[in-house]
């Protein structure tokens, strides 16, 4: 008998819709009933359509499956009558490959609100960084005036005091530390002193 024809192209009628893609599609999934149906033992006609007595709507999304490893099923299909028929083909899955619609919506409302805690995150760091910067600036300032220590007023200065208070965070330490490195100064601690911080740095 003749090789197979990887170019070749596959007939099905399921459930009276008439389907036809490619051979090698099946050659990837020769573990499964469709890729052992259609191999060169089974099939005797390759020009008749192969008769699947299965929902055809629910075919379609099978070889959409099949095709990319996963697939969003449409509303009017039911996720439970598709993973059945994904089980009557011997096709295997993992979870998370197969999504209803119905299951679509909570999951996109998660992605946004991941993606808006991650800006959210950005955001406060990138504040974060701009507060630091200004009290290196200051602390430049004072040290030029011969002074090592400046406090905060938390009511004047509402951003840079909660930029200090931040600096308890080794992360956040080491960020003011590599800002105040670009005046030469080294950071050595804080105190908590009614509504004002005072910290300390020197040469």
């Amino acid at each position: 008998m003749a090789t197979p024809d990887a170019q070749a192209t596959i007939k099905f009628n399921a459930g009276g819709r008439l389907f036809e893609t490619s051979r090698s599609l099946f050659d990837q999934h020769e573990e499964t009933m469709l890729g052992r149906l259609i191999s060169e033992t089974w099939l005797e006609d390759s020009t008749k359509p192969i008769f699947i007595d299965r929902d055809g709507d629910i075919f379609a999304q099978v070889l959409n499956f099949l095709r990319y490893g996963s697939v969003t099923l449409p509303s009017r299909i039911p996720k439970d009558m598709f993973l059945r028929d994904l089980d009557f083909f011997g096709i295997s899955y993992e979870n998370g490959t197969v999504v209803g619609e119905t299951e679509k919506f909570p999951l996109r409302v998660k992605e946004i609100f991941d993606e808006r805690a991650q800006l959210d995150s950005r955001i406060a760091r990138l504040e974060l960084q701009q507060g630091l910067m200004a009290l290196a600036s200051l602390c430049c300032a004072a040290f030029v005036r011969g002074r090592k220590q400046v406090s905060i007023d938390h009511q004047k200065d509402p951003d840079l005091f909660d930029a200090v208070c931040e600096l308890e965070i080794p992360e956040t330490k080491e960020m003011f530390q590599n800002e105040l490195s670009q005046y030469g100064l080294t950071f050595k601690t804080r105190s908590a002193s009614g509504k004002c911080i005072f910290f300390y740095a020197s040469k």
